[in-house]
């Protein structure tokens, strides 16, 4: 057999090192730190949760553990207007769109309430164009599918 070397922590100096071990298994060359006889205990790696979390080391008399303590998330990812746009609707979509609210309109029939909040979404979206800045944007209100099935439905009345 021979040695492996294994992260461990020393108390009472609450430092992390990585030691050898012998042949039977015993720890090798354990440091004394500022005169002080350290004991090793093991280190115990908590699982990462989902999501943002920072490592915190967390010392105790027999162990120390590697916690998770919130982190700060990463910041949203900026778009500018027209990339955020085409992340939801193809340049065909959004055309079609305005021929179903052209059809609306001409067949004297309201737009519809996803059709509505959509319409206004993308004219928000047409007003932030002036400042091709990038930033962060909310979601569309629905889906092209969503509203354009509306349309479609009102148009066949």
């Amino acid at each position: 057999m021979h040695p492996d070397l294994t992260q461990v922590g020393l108390v009472p100096s609450q430092q992390l090192v990585s030691l050898l071990t012998d042949d039977e298994g015993n720890w090798r060359d354990v440091p004394e730190i500022d005169g002080v006889q350290q004991a090793v205990v093991p280190l115990v790696k908590l699982p990462k949760p989902e999501g943002a979390w920072e490592p915190s080391l967390v010392w105790f008399s027999d162990r120390v553990e590697r916690q998770w303590v919130a982190g700060t998330p990463a910041p949203a990812p900026t778009y500018s207007p027209e990339a955020w746009t085409s992340q939801h609707f193809s340049p065909m979509q959004v055309s079609a769109l305005q021929r179903f609210e052209m059809a609306l309109l001409q067949a004297g029939k309201p737009l519809g309430a996803l059709m509505t909040a959509l319409k206004a979404w993308m004219e928000g979206m047409l007003v932030a164009s002036v400042d091709p800045t990038p930033r962060t944007f909310p979601a569309p209100p629905c889906s092209y599918e969503a509203a354009s099935l509306e349309a479609v439905s009102a148009l066949q009345e």
